[in-house]
């Protein structure tokens, strides 16, 4: 009898373990199965032992496994496991980690010209070197001298810089 309950309770440690396994890999189900069939391992030699215990194995399960499963999920990633297994919050999608984002910064207040329409945006050539660009408001036309007004994502915002007569 004590042999059977603790076989018993080696399976239902087993089931949640392969529960916790299946949910921080990606197996496609096959350790969920596999902590099924410990689980109904451990409920039918609970019918073995006597029929209140299996019945109470069942009703038990059959609440406990998925709050079990629920909690797993909901405290894993705040865990150190689960900060070392689970990606971190999405960073700046603006681009500012991009290696060009420095060099674009520093393209504020310079003048160059539009190298391609600019509908809004286009290219345009600053100190020799092209660089995408969008224009503030309203198309700028090819050939027509632009100023860097702000960086911004991935590419720098110009204006059209007003020619005096």
């Amino acid at each position: 009898m004590a042999g059977t309950i603790a076989l018993i309770v080696a399976l239902l440690i087993a089931a949640m373990i392969f529960f916790f396994l299946e949910i921080i890999t990606p197996t496609f189900g096959v350790l969920a199965v596999m902590g099924l069939a410990a689980l109904g391992g451990a409920i039918w030699m609970g019918f073995t032992v006597s029929q209140a215990l299996g019945i109470a194995m069942i009703v038990v399960s059959i609440f406990l496994v998925p709050a079990y499963c629920v909690v797993v999920v909901k405290l894993l990633p705040r865990s150190p496991l689960g900060k070392r297994l689970f990606l971190g919050k999405a960073g700046d999608a603006s681009g500012a980690a991009t290696p060009e984002a420095p060099e674009h910064e520093r393209l504020v207040g310079r003048t160059g010209v539009a190298e391609t329409p600019l509908r809004p945006t286009g290219a345009v050539r600053i100190g020799g070197k092209r660089v995408i660009a969008s224009a503030e408001s309203g198309m700028i036309e090819k050939g027509a001298t632009v100023k860097v007004i702000k960086s911004a994502d991935m590419n720098v915002i110009v204006c059209k810089v007003k020619e005096n007569s």
